[in-house]
């Protein structure tokens, strides 16, 4: 499921809820229904090659590409469970604002959604990173593109030392 929702950039409700019978492997397509998307709309979504192989593996009887037996905050304390197994702990941005909580330092489901759209920015059309993103509004995805375009700006600033520069590194 991390697979499907980094490639995919769809909300954490939504892939739960996605029936097989909605699903064509061999088109490499997949209708997202009214009652489980924000957007409040049936669309048929095409989907990467890399998450149709990813489903082609998931072999059940559930009627539900992702059966999840349990309640949803169930699948965040699992998330976060794989997360501190992982050693992961990020910084909250919010440090020394807020008190801190567990959650803090961990990853939601959103930031997948996010991940796509900062690592697609500039490579996907206008149309078509809101289209992939089933956004109502383009200026939601403009926000994403920002953030994409504020990072990479970032990154070109960076200060590197000369012996990186000059192809010393590592000799």
């Amino acid at each position: 499921m991390l697979v499907f929702l980094y490639m995919t950039g769809w909300r954490v409700s939504e892939p739960l809820a996605h029936r097989k019978d909605d699903l064509d492997l061999e088109a490499g397509t997949e209708i997202t229904r009214t009652d489980d998307n924000k957007g409040r709309r049936d669309e048929l979504v095409p989907l990467h090659g890399v998450v149709v192989e990813h489903l082609r593996k998931i072999v059940s009887f559930e009627p539900v590409a992702f059966p999840w037996p349990h309640n949803r905050r169930a699948l965040w304390e699992q998330f976060a469970k794989i997360q501190e197994e992982a050693g992961i702990r990020l910084t909250c941005p919010k440090e020394g604002k807020h008190e801190c909580m567990d959650a803090c330092h961990l990853y939601g489901f959103h930031d997948f959604r996010r991940a796509l759209a900062t690592a697609n920015a500039e490579t996907l059309t206008a149309d078509a990173l809101p289209s992939l993103m089933r956004h109502q509004s383009y200026t939601t995805t403009q926000r994403y593109i920002k953030l994409a375009n504020n990072l990479k700006r970032s990154a070109e600033k960076l200060f590197v030392p000369q012996g990186l520069l000059s192809g010393t590194y590592g000799t």
